[in-house]
């Protein structure tokens, strides 16, 4: 119920509150955002009770939701078209980064405290962020401003995306790529500790090579674009290479369940974890010229949308894995995000 309170929240304002973002700019809606996100992990620490534990999550998830759309409207409006993969990967490592350090720093934080100490911690640097912004973005104010889009266009822009091929494309891109980037974050450390006989310390701190592989992904992939762009390989080309080598790189993950050794799944799993990454810096750069005027609600819909469709089926992919099928689940990881390549491909090649 925890969980559900924070993943509906964010994927409801997501689908029905990225148009914000485009209409009053990512200048003043990313702070105020981060300002939400902040006050519900203050807010958190002062639970009582499961009710205000909830209530608490389902603020984090209405904060969390606008990091997408503002983090991909700031880099349309300030980077060309060659520069955005490897800035869209710089700021998706963030993701990756705070999978590694969060275990190190809320175990020192508990040891010497308690567990609302992390909550604090964690609270006020969201100020401090805020501050940060306001000073980084003073000379941008016209570029990260708000848009020409009206209140009351919106409802007709996003029937007319939710009409359009390429939307849905990106849709089935965005549920089978979140998914398996949701198994190697959620159930890789359960798989160490069940499956490839680590201890339970051991298991923790092999799954933080797992995230140090998606952080490789994402700075590689947006690197291998821009290099490739600025050799005179067309843009969508580069794209569409750096696209199937990180399948390639996901493919890896068919491996996990049979290999006798499990440190070789364990390396499987980091390569796969590099695929993942690699491969959604270049769904969120097809995201963006989707309607690059339109930025925010895009993104907003197609995360919300994903995030709506992998919260219902998870249920299931826990369910397979309490049956044994834990060969299953990572032979469907590794085949999976080709279906995702053909859709994402295709929206490549149309917008090139």
């Amino acid at each position: 119920q925890l969980i559900a309170a924070f993943r509906y929240s964010y994927a409801g304002v997501q689908i029905l509150g990225g148009w914000i973002v485009d209409v009053a700019g990512p200048r003043l809606v990313f702070p105020i955002a981060v300002g939400v996100w902040s006050a519900a992990t203050l807010l958190t620490m002062q639970a009582r009770s499961f009710g205000e534990l909830a209530s608490s999550r389902f603020m984090l998830g209405v904060g969390e939701a606008l990091n997408w759309p503002c983090a991909l409207k700031t880099t349309e409006r300030l980077l060309t078209p060659a520069d955005r993969p490897l800035a869209n990967g710089i700021f998706n490592s963030g993701t990756a980064l705070g999978g590694i350090l969060a275990p190190i720093i809320v175990t020192l934080l508990v040891v010497r405290d308690e567990w609302r100490m992390p909550f604090a911690v964690v609270g006020a640097l969201g100020a401090v962020w805020i501050v940060l912004w306001f000073v980084a973005t003073r000379r941008h104010g016209n570029q990260l401003g708000g848009g020409s889009t009206s209140v009351r266009e919106v409802p007709g822009l996003m029937l007319g995306f939710a009409r359009r091929p390429d939307f849905w494309r990106l849709v089935t891109s965005a549920v089978l790529i979140n998914g398996v980037s949701y198994v190697l974050a959620d159930w890789v450390p359960l798989f160490l500790k069940t499956e490839g006989g680590f201890s339970f310390a051991a298991g923790t701190a092999l799954s933080m090579l797992v995230f140090i592989g998606l952080d490789a992904g994402n700075l590689l992939s947006g690197y291998f674009v821009r290099r490739a762009v600025n050799r005179g390989t067309p843009p969508g080309r580069a794209r569409t290479v750096a696209l199937a080598v990180s399948c390639v790189g996901m493919s890896c993950a068919v491996s996990v369940g049979w290999v006798s050794s499990r440190y070789a799944a364990l390396g499987a799993l980091i390569v796969a974890a590099m695929g993942v990454a690699g491969f959604l810096v270049i769904y969120l750069t097809a995201v963006q010229d989707l309607d690059p005027a339109h930025v925010g609600i895009t993104s907003g819909m197609l995360g919300g949308l994903g995030n709506l469709i992998y919260g219902l089926i998870s249920p299931y992919i826990g369910r397979l894995w309490d049956l044994g099928g834990t060969h299953l689940m990572f032979v469907l990881a590794g085949t999976l995000p080709w279906l995702a390549y053909l859709s994402v491909a295709h929206v490549v090649r149309r917008q090139s």
